[in-house]
């Protein structure tokens, strides 16, 4: 066995190993997860979900209380059956598996054969991977259940089986090159029916099969079928809620796009964030340096990270390079199919990610969205430098840009607490009989996740959220909670936090109820240990 195949081996096992706990005991470092989506339905929605309380409580954890609940219910499972610290090693370990998977799509591009091979350029690709890994969104998310980077492992398997069997596309007959792209495909679209964000990469990588230098004809059926690999995917891990949504509300991703589904029980809109997304060409233009310069234009947290806007400069720089006349591509060691394949993979991989972008930007602009790109730059950046510079100088070059990306960067922070024995923390307030309880939850703050925590027999209505509010033009929901609180004949009580008291106040005039201030039971998980103000626990009466 020659050096570099000891070196691979040996890489390999390092990487699917021991890398992975790796990160999951950087998660442990980092602090438990105590993120705002964490509180408001990361550990609701599969409660509901699993003890059948969607008919029963009402909208607790806002709009996401319609999102498909079936990637959390580990997770549930998870924190009510280990420590907390097991919990985030666990997801760290997890997530840490990203690493081999960039480290195999960079053998792929790369592909190192010939006289340039070498041990050395294994080592390369080794830190290709660790500097994806440690990207700003990536370290912000280990040990939570953002799910963006658990996600991203069938995206990233779906698009290094696709680059692996590039060759086959030119080789073989169109039943195994079918096959090919519908199991690939079935990757992605799993991913998408977890979390509907994800279909950005689906778009991408089906798209991508246009650039192939085969026939046109067989251009189109790589594509379609990947598509249809990617409908299949997604009906076996969100088909299910999809038609559940139809069957309760007329629209399969209710409450979004309501505008064409028009479903009586929310407004008619289409309920997407669009605080992120550039409103001109100029905008999406200089977006790609938000990253290092202007967090808040695509997160409500800060970070920075150059990684996108350096590949941002080198992509234009490169196109201008070549249109210029100057640049010619250099030749590789490789027989001409190798060649053809080689050329495939590069172009393949490139569109893949400008597309994952430029889809991105439209529908979200939201930085945790685009993880994946974060995880692949470091590869774009090298295979650009290595055509920009000689054997010595990429080496160089790459060392240089890689360091600079990792000194700069700023995770995001989107909430952690210290770690202790109880995942929350919370001392609920005692209630005499839940059986003919109502607590109405007020404000916008997330107190979903205090739910499970009280007696199951307890209903929960949120009559003031980012979907639910008292006003002159009610949607579905806000009668529903009418009717729901007119007919209770027992014990109301508030759920809120104390910064919200005046709204809170309104809120409760309008449904006819007012606030017993002086029996109001103050506390305040340790979750909420970064969080100044305690949540208030008060009875209500009626006018």
């Amino acid at each position: 066995m020659t050096k570099t195949h000891q070196t691979i081996k040996l890489l390999s096992i390092v990487s699917w190993i021991f890398i992975p706990p790796l990160f999951g005991i950087l998660s442990v470092i980092l602090g438990q997860d105590a993120n705002w989506d964490l509180k408001n339905y990361h550990y609701y929605n599969p409660y509901s979900f699993l003890n059948g309380r969607m008919d029963f409580d009402v909208l607790p954890s806002q709009v996401a209380n319609f999102y498909n609940p079936l990637l959390y219910v580990p997770y549930y499972h998870a924190i009510n059956l280990f420590p907390p610290r097991g919990v985030g090693f666990f997801l760290g370990w997890i997530q840490g598996f990203n690493f081999p998977l960039i480290l195999a799509i960079a053998r792929q591009t790369a592909n190192l054969t010939g006289s340039d091979s070498s041990w050395k350029k294994e080592i390369l690709c080794f830190c290709i991977a660790t500097t994806g890994m440690l990207g700003a969104g990536n370290i912000a998310e280990l040990g939570t259940m953002f799910s963006d980077n658990i996600l991203s492992l069938l995206i990233l398997s779906s698009l290094l089986f696709v680059l692996y069997c590039m060759e086959y596309f030119f080789t073989s007959n169109l039943k195994t090159k079918i096959g090919i792209v519908i199991s690939a495909g079935f990757l992605t679209g799993a991913a998408a029916g977890f979390k509907q964000p994800a279909a950005i990469f689906a778009v991408g990588i089906c798209a991508s099969f246009f650039v192939i230098s085969i026939p046109f004809l067989q251009r189109f059926f790589l594509s379609f079928f990947y598509g249809t690999g990617v409908l299949s995917g997604i009906a076996l891990t969100g088909g299910f809620w999809l038609y559940e949504m139809w069957v309760r509300f007329k629209n399969p991703l209710f409450p979004y796009f309501n505008l064409f589904f028009l479903s009586p029980m929310a407004v008619i809109g289409d309920y997407r964030d669009l605080r992120f997304i550039p409103g001109t060409i100029g905008e999406v233009l200089i977006s790609p340096f938000f990253f290092g310069l202007a967090p808040y234009e695509l997160c409500e947290v800060p970070f920075r990270d150059f990684r996108i806007p350096v590949l941002y400069v080198l992509l234009l720089f490169l196109l201008v390079y070549r249109l210029s006349g100057f640049y010619s591509p250099k030749t590789k060691n490789h027989s001409d199919s190798s060649e053809i394949v080689y050329k495939a993979r590069l172009s393949f991989f490139f569109t893949s990610v400008v597309i994952f972008y430029l889809v991105w930007i439209k529908l979200f602009g939201i930085f945790r969205y685009v993880l994946i790109i974060e995880l692949l730059a470091p590869l774009a950046l090298w295979l650009i430098l290595e055509k920009l510079f000689d054997i010595k100088g990429k080496y160089l070059a790459a060392a240089t840009v890689y360091v600079f990306v990792l000194v700069t960067m700023v995770p995001a922070d989107f909430g952690r607490v210290s770690w202790e024995d109880d995942f929350f923390g919370a001392k609920i307030p005692e209630v005499k009989y839940p059986e003919n309880t109502i607590v109405i939850m007020t404000g916008k703050n997330p107190t979903s996740y205090l739910i499970p925590l009280f007696n199951e027999k307890i209903r929960f209505v949120r009559i003031q959220s980012y979907f639910t509010s008292p006003t002159d033009t009610p949607n579905g929901f806000d009668l529903l909670m009418k009717d729901i609180i007119s007919a209770h004949t027992g014990q109301i009580y508030v759920l809120f936090r104390s910064y919200e008291n005046i709204g809170t106040t309104l809120a409760l005039d309008a449904y006819d109820l007012v606030l017993e201030t002086e029996s109001c039971k103050q506390f305040k998980p340790r979750i909420d240990a970064n969080i100044k103000y305690p949540l208030y626990f008060c009875p209500v009466y009626r006018k």
